[in-house]
């Protein structure tokens, strides 16, 4: 089990307006993250910083070492059980270059580049998902991929946060959707779509939990077709193939 209480999570996501959070169509980025870990009972604080910090004594890590498990703490890995993630084969790919000293920072979802390929635009029509759901969905894919690839590539290619960290901030995005999900009268017409979701979501949040490199790289496959190309539709990102839905443009 995942060391979170989830239906405390979905409680304590009522409780955002109430502390003083302004929440916009939808997007929930670091400043709400924060104010919803305020508010809830766990105690170790979001760490958004490089390099990692090792949450129980607050001490700084050497450069692309992980923090220490504690003795005796247990990693769960649950495989999905229903829908499978295809992947491409898995290649670490360098950090972008440039300025490799610089630090890239958190960017709000620019709500204006929402294209949805024409294999998902099915899914969030007029008899599916409301426009509401498809900003959240969208949101929630934008603001994954910075971590992940921050993670992955260094601060040059995106802010910056640990594995257990992000772990919790992929939960924090899956327990809105689900919550929003439940108020979309239509939501079992996009059920195909948001199944998946919810798989590559899973699959994030097992990743981080073990630490495992080549599961992490995985999900940033997953995690950067559904944002580059079925929700924005970039034609000049690369594609790694990693959807169960086609990234085809024509």
């Amino acid at each position: 089990m995942i060391p979170i209480d989830k239906k405390r999570i979905v409680t304590l996501a009522g409780t955002l307006v109430l502390a003083g959070a302004v929440v916009a169509a939808g997007v929930y980025g670091p400043s709400v993250w924060k104010v919803f870990r305020q508010q809830s009972a766990i105690t170790d604080q979001v760490v958004i910083q490089t390099p990692a910090v090792n949450g129980s004594n607050g001490t700084v890590l050497p450069e692309g070492t992980a923090p220490p498990v504690k003795p005796g703490a247990a990693q769960t890995t649950t495989a999905p059980t229903e829908l499978t993630v295809p992947t491409a084969p898995i290649t670490i790919n360098a950090p972008p270059q440039g300025d490799v000293g610089s630090k890239n920072k958190y960017r709000e979802p620019d709500t204006k580049l929402i294209n949805l390929a024409p294999s998902v635009t099915m899914f969030f029509g007029e008899t599916a998902l409301s426009d509401d759901a498809k900003t959240l969905v969208f949101g929630s894919a934008w603001n994954i991929h910075q971590y992940v690839d921050g993670y992955l590539y260094g601060p040059a290619a995106g802010p910056q946060m640990n594995e257990q960290d992000i772990k919790k901030y992929i939960v924090f995005h899956k327990t809105l959707l689900d919550k929003h999900y439940k108020n979309e009268a239509n939501a079992s017409k996009a059920l195909s779509f948001t199944s998946y979701f919810d798989v590559l979501l899973n699959s994030g949040i097992d990743a981080f939990d073990s630490k495992d490199k080549t599961r992490i790289e995985q999900f940033h496959q997953g995690i950067h077709d559904l944002d580059s190309h079925l929700m924005r539709n970039d034609a000049n990102s690369k594609i790694y193939g990693a959807t169960p839905f086609a990234t085809k443009r024509n």
